[in-house]
């Protein structure tokens, strides 16, 4: 009869990190860029995937919702490959409307949406301003919530009076 050894590894846990998706509205253009996430091995600084998706402003909460939680599921970590990074390469700039960095810098209100730990649960949404105040918004919501909830929660933040009007 043949023993079993007692010892074993311990399996490794899969990696866990916290994820994140960029969201640009323009007023002007009427469209919200959306821009999953790649997290560079080496330097560890997070970058845009080079495909964003699109959405007009007056689409439903429900489908801006539901287009925010598919592209923070598409965050992964990947080498960029790039050597030099220029702005003009920026993929929600090329997406955009806007002819230049700084139109597009002016036109489009930033949001940054990321989850509080490495599961992911919770989600932070902050506002990224460029106006002379700095004044920045942050609200949290479930990740599990209904993607009604979510796409309310950025339009509130990007109707809110700090966002709406840089020239305060």
């Amino acid at each position: 009869m043949k023993i079993k050894s007692l010892f074993f590894k311990v399996p490794e846990p899969k990696l866990k990190t916290i994820k994140n998706v960029t969201v640009y509205i323009s007023e002007k253009y009427s469209e919200i860029i959306i821009a999953p996430i790649f997290k560079d091995t080496i330097g560890g600084y997070s970058y845009e995937q080079e495909v964003c998706e699109k959405l007009e402003l007056n689409t439903s909460y429900e489908k801006i919702g539901e287009t925010i939680k598919v592209n923070f599921n598409k965050f992964d970590i990947k080498e960029n490959k790039k050597e030099k990074h220029n702005k003009s390469d920026w993929p929600a700039f090329k997406l955009s409307r806007e002819k230049t960095i700084t139109g597009f810098e002016k036109y489009y209100k930033r949001f940054s949406i990321s989850g509080v730990n490495e599961y992911n649960t919770i989600l932070t949404i902050e506002t990224i301003s460029n106006n002379l105040h700095e004044i920045e918004l942050t609200t949290s919501i479930s990740f599990h919530c209904d993607n009604t909830e979510l796409g309310k929660r950025i339009m509130k933040l990007f109707n809110s009076e700090v966002c709406y009007k840089s020239n305060i």
